[in-house]
């Protein structure tokens, strides 16, 4: 009996890990194209790619796993029975409900790994992406990177150069403008400036020719050609990074939602009233999705197995009606206004509860004629 859940969850393991890596795909893809303006895509090479798919993938996989692991079941079992496998498997005296036992309980490992992994490797996952992209590709953006023979707001600057030499790290014939606190500006000009950088990290352009105008001042010269001058290169604006809730652990969103639960109870403002909807709501699905794995396994696995010579058009149909009665139960019972936790969390749970009494039936009725 061993060898033979292994070579079930064998046949099942194989479309399932294709079709999440397809679909994880789309995901990280959309999950780039939502951080498009933040990402300067000039200077992303194939490594921070892969890093940011690394740190985007956790946030999925609570949404595919299920959904790839019920294809993987149906596509199984329909080849299985076109191939006569679950006919043999009865001559031998093996009954359905031994077939499809193991499936189920691999759901059930998903749905607590899924919960895992959606409350501790889900926020710091989405922090590290953040980190990245607020923070390391600004910094890592120097200069000699940009074209030559364009303005560029650089950081807090307005710099042109004509040409650069990204091997000296010299740039020719280089503008800056830099703007104070009150509105002034200030420019600089030279001839050649080179970039160098201090052992601190601190970026700064030697210049052995400057001329230093004050804004509007055209014709005043505060240096005169040949001084010399190291000009600090401003950091990276610090950014702030976006916080969501989805960078939260479970019990970081609990904290939430007793917050604003106060908060609204003290203001009764539209503010802390719609963040405690979206607090309620996701907690909710947090709680519901990772269940997710095991009632599709639940139905999937003995309505798959019934199927006999269905076909693939068999399996897939079945697959996209679940996916669909799946989802629209979750749109019906959505919470439309505020909502107690409670509530909130009870709504959540009918479409897992529901698919498992289906599946719950199913399995009763597996063995029977």
């Amino acid at each position: 009996m061993r060898r033979l859940n292994g070579y079930i969850l064998r046949e099942i393991g194989t479309p399932s890990l294709l079709a999440f890596f397809v679909i994880a795909f789309l995901g990280v893809a959309s999950e780039l194209r939502e951080r498009y303006e933040k990402l300067p895509l000039a200077y992303i090479d194939l490594s921070d790619l892969a890093r940011l798919t690394l740190y985007f993938m956790p946030t999925l996989v609570s949404y595919i796993v299920p959904i790839t692991f019920m294809m993987g079941i149906l596509l199984a079992f329909v080849r299985f029975s076109q191939h006569n496998e679950i006919t043999a498997m009865q001559a031998a005296g093996v009954p359905l409900k031994r077939v499809v036992l193991p499936v189920i309980l691999v759901g059930v490992v998903l749905s607590a790994l899924s919960f895992v992994v959606q409350d501790r490797v889900q926020p710091w996952a989405l922090n590290r992406a953040n980190v990245f992209i607020y923070r390391e590709l600004p910094a890592r953006i120097t200069l000699d990177m940009l074209p030559a023979g364009v303005m560029h707001s650089y950081r807090d600057l307005k710099v042109y150069f004509r040409e650069k030499d990204p091997e000296t790290k010299t740039l020719k014939d280089i503008h800056i403008r830099e703007r104070g606190e009150h509105g002034e500006s200030l420019s600089l000009y030279a001839e050649s400036a080179r970039l160098i950088t201090d052992p601190d990290g601190t970026m700064k352009i030697f210049m052995p020719s400057v001329r230093v105008i004050p804004g509007g001042v055209e014709d005043t010269i505060v240096s005169p050609k040949g001084a010399q001058m190291e000009y600090t290169l401003p950091g990276p604006a610090n950014e702030k990074i976006p916080s969501k809730r989805r960078e939260k652990s479970l019990a970081g969103l609990l904290e939430e939602e007793s917050k604003w639960a106060r908060e609204h109870r003290d203001t009764g403002s539209q503010a802390s009233k719609h963040e405690l909807r979206k607090t309620r709501i996701e907690i909710k699905d947090r709680v519901a999705w990772p269940l997710a794995c095991l009632a599709f396994s639940l139905v999937a696995a003995p309505l798959a197995v019934r199927g006999r010579r269905g076909g693939k058009s068999y399996g897939f149909a079945i697959g996209f009606g679940m996916v669909l009665v799946y989802f629209l139960l979750g749109q019906v019972l959505e919470p439309r206004g505020l909502r107690s936790l409670e509530v909130a969390v009870a709504r959540g749970l009918v479409p897992n509860a529901v698919f498992c009494l289906v599946g719950a039936w199913a399995l009763w009725r597996v063995d029977r004629v």
